[in-house]
């Protein structure tokens, strides 16, 4: 029993005798998923660093800290053996530039008005309303995202030639470069700019000052005055 209660103390003082600081310390973190977002930029904004403890590392804290990364959708940390801890980062992916006053924000395919812009390209979405979030500004009206994509990902050229989007209520106001705006329901954005398109080069050379096209068998055109 002695030699037992020996041998068992024995192992304790060995176990704590080792430098397990040294082996239980961070000694690697890697970052994935990231395209637009540099890995150094997220190591930054880490409360974790390389030479910390693995066990008492707080993976929830350096979560939080990434989800306030403008460019984050989501982030994913897990500790992996051998002390090593594992980013997984979500981007947002943008979809349409958002004008409110003066400023320009990227709006992501979720609704969120998430960096600002000193400028972009393609059409441009006029004073949105908004609501805060915990994750920041949002659109108010989420449904409205359907038509916006589908409209961002039309296939041809007229997406070049819309300069500005507006809403109201369930018609979609599009201003064309150089020509007249265009009142589109929104429930088969597709169809309709299929059908502007038609309708466009049925009148190419008029200068008309609206075209609305939210009547299934006519199309009202008002000419400047």
């Amino acid at each position: 029993m002695r030699r037992a209660v020996f041998f068992i103390v024995a192992v304790i003082g060995l176990v704590l005798a080792l430098p397990w600081h040294k082996y239980l310390a961070i000694r690697e973190i890697t970052v994935e998923g990231g395209e637009r977002i540099q890995a150094e930029t997220v190591l930054q904004s880490l409360p974790i660093t390389v030479g910390m403890n693995w066990l008492t590392a707080d993976t929830q804290a350096a979560r939080a800290a990434l989800l306030r990364l403008p460019d984050v959708r989501d982030a994913r940390i897990k500790k992996r053996l051998w002390a090593q801890i594992e980013i997984r980062v979500h981007e947002r992916e943008p979809l349409i530039l958002a004008r409110l006053g003066q400023k320009l924000f990227w709006v992501d395919t979720e609704g969120f008005l998430y960096a600002p812009s000193q400028g972009g390209f393609g059409p441009i979405l006029v004073e949105p309303q908004t609501v805060e979030t915990e994750r920041g500004r949002r659109l108010a009206e989420l449904f409205y995202l359907v038509p916006l994509k589908a409209l961002m990902t039309s296939p041809g050229n007229l997406l070049n030639s819309i300069t500005a989007i507006r809403f109201e209520g369930s018609t979609m106001i599009l201003s064309l470069r150089d020509g007249p705006d265009v009142a589109v329901y929104i429930y088969d954005v597709r169809w309709e700019l299929a059908r502007l398109q038609r309708v466009l080069s049925a009148l190419a050379g008029r200068h008309l000052r609206r075209i609305d096209l939210r009547f299934e068998r006519a199309v009202i055109l008002q000419a400047h005055p």
